[in-house]
């Protein structure tokens, strides 16, 4: 079962999404917190925002694996579905899913009295 996502809320008439996709979705998210120094395990779920990363990527694996050749339409839709994934998760951070660092030192401004 996916960490992310549940098969039923992840729907496209145009695709046909399995367990399959879904793991796949898994993996890159987790593989983009790690990216970020951030455990994936210290997350509270579910959270918004890596559902809606992952949602996109599991819609880009499906379309992927559906598009029958260069010219099929669902190739476009693949490459928009990854772009969406890419874009958002560029916007992930400790502070955008809500991770507050302890040792964290603050700001400190030096500078002549």
């Amino acid at each position: 079962m996916s960490k992310y996502l549940d098969l039923a809320n992840v729907s496209d008439p145009s695709l046909v999404i399995s367990e399959d996709h879904l793991a796949g979705a898994d993996v890159y998210v987790d593989a983009k917190l790690w990216g970020l120094d951030i455990d994936p395990e210290t997350i509270a779920l579910p959270n918004a925002r890596l559902s809606e990363i992952a949602m996109h990527w599991a819609k880009y694996l499906a379309a992927d694996e559906g598009a029958i050749s260069e010219d099929s339409p669902l190739v476009k839709k693949a490459r928009n579905f990854k772009d969406n994934a890419e874009l958002l998760s560029e916007t992930l951070s400790r502070k955008s899913l809500g991770i507050v660092d302890n040792n964290e030192y603050g700001n400190v401004i030096l500078g002549r009295a």
